[in-house]
């Protein structure tokens, strides 16, 4: 009997496969030119198998570009962890990241709207298993609540939803605005999850100085 981790290995191992094909595709034609049933005929398998695996083109865009995210935060991370400061370290991932998505901006649209439709769809999830970078805005956040960088009041995993709610909504205003900078985007949500929205003196109750 074939052990279940086997299984799962050479189930990963075809998605990767049909991935990678239609990566190759949307590269050479165009992402909005290449079909499923295109898809299926390079990356020879049947179109049933393919649309098993993957109901619409975006799913298989979606996991391509995870497939990157994770070979890029097995470097990426540790080396921003090694910071030991969490505005450094969250500072180098998101340059990293921004750098990463201006390459592959004509994808994001699509790429977001499917996330967005299959929000805690069981399919959608299972595919995503590499999914996004809430692991690694965890993973910085909880250091630094544990060097005493960031406040512990909030769970680390509330923040990490939080700090990528807000990474989103850059994401959606760099896509939408042609003249804005991904870079400065991102350092404002840094910023703004660093410092908050209030002024020093509403935080503390106190009048601002008029002098």
């Amino acid at each position: 009997m074939t052990e279940p981790g086997r299984r799962e290995r050479k189930r990963q191992e075809k998605l990767d496969h049909i991935a990678q094909t239609a990566h190759r595709l949307f590269e050479s034609h165009g992402y909005d030119a290449v079909t499923m049933e295109q898809l299926a005929v390079a990356a020879d398998v049947a179109k049933g198998t393919l649309y098993s695996h993957f109901p619409v083109k975006e799913a298989v865009l979606a996991h391509w570009l995870h497939m990157q995210l994770e070979q890029d935060l097995e470097q990426l991370l540790p080396i921003c962890l090694a910071e030991g400061n969490f505005k450094r370290g969250m500072r180098k991932l998101l340059d990293a990241s921004a750098a990463g998505l201006e390459q592959h901006r004509d994808y994001m649209l699509p790429y977001l709207r499917y996330r967005f439709v299959n929000v805690g769809q069981p399919q959608a999830e299972a595919n995503d298993a590499r999914s996004d970078l809430v692991r690694a805005f965890l993973a910085l956040i909880a250091a630094g609540q544990k060097s005493g960088e960031l406040r512990d009041t909030q769970p680390a995993p509330r923040l990490a939803l939080f700090f990528h709610f807000l990474y989103l909504a850059a994401l959606m205003r760099w896509l939408l605005d042609p003249k804005s900078d991904l870079h400065e985007e991102l350092a404002g949500v840094l910023d703004l999850f660093l410092k908050g929205s209030l002024k020093a003196s509403a935080a503390t109750g106190k009048r601002p100085s008029k002098s």
